[in-house]
């Protein structure tokens, strides 16, 4: 009886997963497929429809008029594209029947799909002109067919650039809403056509870095007398440590009010969410009795990536406890890979012990995986990363895994391109029997390709931090938000002040050359916090209280005695001198919390050798 019900639980099982897949194959599915194949089968059915044509006539011409050549035959067929079917009568075969209802019908289908074209490009062109405050998304692969969804579906313009005509996701994009340009992104006309100068958001993710790069140079230069409300250039780097270069010398680049670059690196800010999502290890815990261990398979960018955050965020818990955790790296070049991680990432090894296992995933090695267990046969494994660039590959290694796991309940997380696809079959809650319930999928660009990517950026990471700190420290004042309205969180903040608060973030870089220091991306993971003198926290005080104010007047706001965000009136926009003790020390919190604000975007302050004297010298004349 057990075994008929076991036997009637996995045929219910595989019931529902042949369902789940037919439902994989949606009206919606065949209809994208006839989007994207649209101009092949309309030349399909011309080719149908002429062959047709021809065996019709020539089959009436042999019973009726024999002295007809093959050029009259294909006159006459012709001629059916033009309603003119030519003086048949009389019966005529099937042939030449269907190619008289083809014919007239495909040409009218052929015109009107011709005429929208046509048609849709002036009318995008037109619309255009007249936007503002828009999205531009340069380039159209996977990255940004899914960034135009998101940008669309949450209410905004988008602009769709993209140099290949027949790219098959352009007819997606304007499903979404979007508006798509053909052409090169970086050709200067076509991005004052896109009008980037008055977007809000430019967003390049070409496949190359040196054209993201040139996209951002030529943005940069087509706002240069841009008023009003700065725009938002993020650019997609996919070599790491190009980007983390990029972002450093970022700050060096003279300041532009109208423009505010970003650089981002998918790899990064997926590694980031995948750790938060499936820890290695619980941060909450006050106990940590036995240490982690990590299995990394594969140690490309991603999984470098995680190594490197997962080490970061380890570093608190090995600091109390002294205990270092342990990361596996699977990989055909793993030793070279460990030698380059380390290399990169200096104190790496304090904080972790790196053991390599060097095979291929296809060798009888991997799926052995006695680099799981120790001599006794136990393992110790928290977690399984697979980091594959390879979708079908990735779910092999992981299945490989999972049959040598499964009784451990380990969890392995696959990562994958799309939350769609192979990532689908991993989803098992809805199987009873042979579930892969420890197999999970991370799509990484549909978790990074989203509109956190802006929340994530250097500059809104420096902008939000500032702000709740100075909520923090305006609640241990004893305000209240109906004493001051901009005690409120970040997400209700409005958009005015939230960008105040990104331009007080761009302004750090002139405060650090009016002391001779400059910023670095952080290498030393214990390196001790920077800290301003008095003299520089009151020159650097001054500086921020006097551009607040100039950037509140530029944008309308007006001396009152109390502060309203709609009637544009606040009593601090008067002269330093005139500040209270209470205002002043606002301003002095917000320069002494550059450090940390800094640290958080992975940043660190550091004083220039040829200026630090000079700078000395000024603070002791003052």
């Amino acid at each position: 009886m057990k075994e008929c019900t076991r036997d009637n639980a996995v045929a219910d099982t595989s019931a529902v997963k042949r369902n789940d897949l037919l439902r994989l194959v949606s009206w919606k599915k065949i209809y994208q497929w006839l989007v994207d194949y649209k101009w092949p089968l309309i030349g399909l059915m011309w080719v149908v429809t002429i062959a047709l044509g021809w065996i019709g006539f020539a089959k009436y011409f042999s019973a009726t008029d024999p002295t007809k050549s093959f050029s009259d035959v294909f006159y006459h067929t012709f001629q059916l594209f033009v309603l003119e079917y030519g003086s048949v009568s009389g019966p005529t075969g099937w042939e030449l029947q269907a190619a008289r209802l083809l014919a007239p019908a495909l040409t009218v289908i052929t015109a009107a799909q011709a005429l929208l074209v046509i048609l849709r490009e002036q009318v995008q062109h037109l619309r255009i002109r007249f936007w503002r405050d828009h999205t531009v998304i340069c380039g159209l692969g996977r990255k940004g067919l899914i960034l135009s969804k998101e940008f669309c579906e949450r209410g905004d313009q988008v602009a769709v650039i993209e140099r290949d005509e027949a790219n098959s996701m352009l007819e997606r994009c304007r499903e979404h809403g979007a508006i798509t340009l053909a052409g090169n992104a970086t050709d200067p006309g076509l991005l004052l056509k896109a009008r980037v100068h008055k977007a809000k958001y430019v967003i390049s993710v070409c496949g190359d870095d040196g054209a993201n790069a040139e996209v951002a140079v030529l943005t940069r230069e087509l706002v240069r007398n841009r008023r009003g409300k700065a725009l938002s250039c993020l650019v997609h780097i996919v070599d790491l440590q190009l980007c983390n270069l990029l972002r450093e010398r970022e700050f060096a680049m003279g300041r532009l009010d109208a423009f505010r670059l970003e650089f981002f690196n998918v790899y990064e800010s997926g590694a980031r969410v995948l750790l938060n999502e499936y820890p290695p290890f619980s941060t909450t815990d006050e106990q940590h009795d036995s240490r982690p261990h990590m299995v990394v398979v594969g140690a490309g960018r991603m999984g470098e990536s995680l190594v490197a955050n997962a080490a970061r965020n380890w570093r608190e818990i090995y600091r109390a406890g002294g205990q270092r955790m342990r990361v596996t790296l699977v990989d055909r070049e793993a030793e070279t890979k460990k030698a380059s991680l380390c290399l990169r990432h200096p104190q790496l090894e304090a904080v972790c012990e790196l053991i390599t296992a060097q095979f291929d995933i296809q060798s009888p090695d991997f799926e052995r995986a006695d680099f799981l267990f120790d001599r006794q046969n136990n393992c110790d494994v928290t977690a399984i990363y697979v980091c594959l660039d390879d979708d079908s590959r990735a779910l092999a290694a992981a299945l490989k895994l999972y049959r040598r796991l499964r009784p451990l309940e380990i969890p392995i997380v696959v990562r994958t391109t799309h939350d769609a696809g192979l990532a689908t079959l991993l989803q098992g809650e809805k199987y009873r029997a042979d579930s892969f319930t420890n197999i999970h999928a991370f799509g990484l660009l549909d978790r990074t390709c989203t509109e956190d990517l802006i929340h994530g950026c250097i500059y809104e990471i420096l902008a939000r931090a500032m702000h709740e700190d100075y909520v923090r420290n305006e609640k241990e004042n004893g305000h209240t938000a109906e004493m001051n309205p901009s005690i409120v969180p970040w997400e209700k903040l409005p958009e005015s002040l939230k960008e105040s608060n990104r331009n007080q973030a761009e302004h750090i870089r002139v405060k650090l050359d009016a002391i001779g220091c400059d910023i670095a991306i952080t290498t030393s993971w214990d390196e001790q916090p920077f800290q301003f003198t008095p003299v520089e926290v009151e020159l650097l005080s001054r500086m921020e209280h006097d551009r607040f104010v100039d950037e509140r007047l530029r944008a309308g706001w007006t001396y009152g005695d109390t502060k309203d965000t709609e009637r544009k009136t606040n009593p601090t926009l008067v002269p330093w001198d005139q500040l209270s003790e209470e205002e002043r020390d606002k301003d002095r919190n917000a320069v002494r919390g550059l450090p940390a604000f800094l640290a958080k975007a992975g940043f660190h302050i550091y004083r220039l050798p040829k200026n630090s004297d000079k700078a000395t010298e000024t603070q002791n004349d003052e």
